[in-house]
């Protein structure tokens, strides 16, 4: 089961990065999850649909808390584990975004509505028997919030 979540690659771009006031109800998000920016506010993904970007920390539970927030580009490089087996042929393919709070990744068991494109297999891994492989890759356009997701 993936727990890291979805971190820039290699590193942060600062400017990528705002603060915004968490959404009503208690936010379930974590470090690493995908979320969504709606009426002014972030929640947790729930569908692997019109993601804004990505939690730098962990949700603090409260409405209109502040939280940051890695805004994600057309072409950014994000590393996440895999929540199924990992191969070589996963290179050039586009997944599912596996979308639980606590513990997204890619699932690259499905190429149903695909949401991120393997561009590599993170070398300290290489391919897997089962979940926790990390890739490297990017967001499909499609599926990122504010360029027409």
């Amino acid at each position: 089961m993936a727990t890291m979540g979805f971190r820039p690659y290699p590193q942060p771009i600062a400017d990528r990065i705002t603060v915004l006031p968490e959404a009503s109800g208690t936010q379930t998000f974590k470090r690493g999850d995908l979320v969504i920016f709606s009426s002014g506010t972030v929640a947790v993904a729930t569908t692997g649909e019109d993601v804004f970007g990505v939690a730098m920390n962990d949700a603090s539970g409260t409405a209109n808390t502040d939280t940051e927030v890695y805004v994600i580009q057309p072409g950014d490089k994000f590393i996440a584990e895999a929540t199924a087996t990992t191969a070589v042929t996963n290179q050039g393919n586009a997944y599912l975004l596996g979308v639980t709070s606590g513990s997204m990744g890619v699932d690259t068991s499905s190429t149903s509505t695909p949401g991120f494109y393997i561009d590599a297999l993170d070398p300290r891994d290489g391919p897997t028997t089962g979940a926790g492989g990390r890739v490297i890759g990017r967001f499909i356009y499609s599926s990122i919030d504010g360029i027409g997701g």
